[in-house]
């Protein structure tokens, strides 16, 4: 979850700068919430992303709220933003 809005752009460079450090990576963006993105990866990426409280970006802090789960039900829990942007859990 972005502290702002995340654009198509902004979505391609984060892609970019995840499968640098990490890989495989794949960055997929709620089309219902442009705040948030699912980042699909490994299990083992998985767990060095958990550990990480905040991603600093191009102007944008970026925060892990869910750690798994189905990306219906992850699209789904983002979509469903609260107005301080946090996701219900």
């Amino acid at each position: 979850m972005a502290d702002s809005e995340l654009s198509e752009q902004d979505m391609k460079s984060l892609e970019a700068l995840l499968r640098k450090r990490y890989d495989p990576i794949k960055v997929i963006p709620v089309k219902e919430n442009r705040r948030a993105a699912i980042i699909k990866t490994s299990n083992l990426v998985a767990v060095s992303l958990r550990g990480k409280s905040r991603l600093e970006f191009e102007g944008k802090a970026l925060s892990c709220m869910l750690t798994s789960g189905a990306i219906g039900n992850l699209k789904r829990s983002a979509s469903e933003s609260r107005a301080n942007g946090q996701v219900s859990q």
